[in-house]
């Protein structure tokens, strides 16, 4: 190694005869031809001592070793071997040592953890690990088996609900057909049952006015042979539209059309034909009767303009 710059000591130097510069500023120059040799100043003690610290810098860099790069298992292994153990601290046993004004000094201890211990160490803290991320995948398992469970039983809660929904629409399309079919079935019988009462009020219907030419009895509102299908019991149950449906019935005369059979009524209650029947009359009824005879006339009389109308 080569030797540092020997610091000399010139006090008696003035600062203002140093030069601060490179080094080379107290190295003589040689002598060159047609030049006289010249020589420099000596150089203060400041320079020397800034000469000094920088050869010794220099030095440093120069015969430095290379160093390994230290890595995060390494300042781990070191920080283990070399920091003593909390629980050696509190272990390791204390020693007081009176001193001078009864002050107490407390050795620090100086047990170093062995390899095995630190290996021991290791695999302690690995276990561990090993142990939290075994209970960490158990609970992510558990709570991925109660996130299917809970679907499973949200998919069964879903199909029950559409199944219920399905068989509640089945049966209500089921009521409503067989609410449907059932009021046809009415509706057929209540026709059927129509039909059968048009039928035998109609012949009850002749066979009246049949009467009524070969014989003289009296009569009153309860045995006229009124226009209906089922006999009225007082006059507000003569209406055009009972009239209208027991003439025009297909359950009688079929051979007869709609005309033929409003032109045959007409005859039978034109009120200047019926005045025939009007001596036969028991007085309480007279009134009624008339009416009645009224009502029928001028519903016939509508129900001749309008087959008219309909067949012009």
């Amino acid at each position: 190694m080569q030797s540092p710059p020997i610091l000399h000591a010139n006090h008696s130097h003035h600062r203002s005869n140093s030069y601060t510069g490179a080094t080379a500023a107290s190295m003589r120059r040689k002598p060159t031809p047609g030049r006289a040799y010249e020589e420099r100043a000596p150089i203060g003690p400041w320079e020397q001592m800034s000469q000094t610290y920088t050869w010794v810098a220099e030095q440093d860099v120069l015969h430095r070793k290379p160093t390994r790069r230290v890595t995060t298992e390494d300042w781990v292994l070191k920080q283990q071997l070399y920091i003593p153990d909390e629980d050696n601290l509190l272990a390791a046993p204390r020693r007081y040592t009176p001193g001078r004004a009864s002050s107490i000094r407390r050795d620090p201890p100086v047990r170093r953890k062995t390899w095995e211990e630190v290996i021991y160490r290791y695999e302690v803290d690995a276990e561990r690990w090993m142990r939290h991320e075994a209970e960490v995948r158990r609970l992510a398992e558990e709570r991925q088996r109660a996130r299917s469970r809970i679907q499973e039983e949200l998919r069964v809660i879903d199909e029950r609900l559409r199944q219920r929904r399905v068989d509640e629409r089945r049966a209500a399309e089921e009521a409503r057909a067989h609410s449907l079919a059932a009021s046809r079935e009415r509706d057929r019988r209540e026709h059927r049952r129509l039909e059968k009462a048009v039928a035998e009020g109609w012949q009850r219907y002749e066979a009246r006015w049949s009467e009524l030419a070969s014989s003289t009895e009296p009569l009153d509102f309860d045995n006229m042979p009124w226009p209906l299908t089922f006999p009225p019991t007082r006059v507000q149950d003569i209406t055009p539209a009972g009239i209208s449906t027991f003439l025009l019935s297909p359950s009688h005369s079929e051979s007869s059309s709609n005309k033929d059979r409003i032109r045959s009524a007409q005859l039978r209650w034109h009120p200047d034909r019926f005045r025939r029947l009007q001596s036969r009359i028991e007085e309480k009824d007279k009134a009624v009767v008339e009416e009645g005879v009224g009502i029928v006339a001028r519903c016939l009389n509508d129900m001749m303009e309008r087959e008219k109308r309909r067949q012009s």
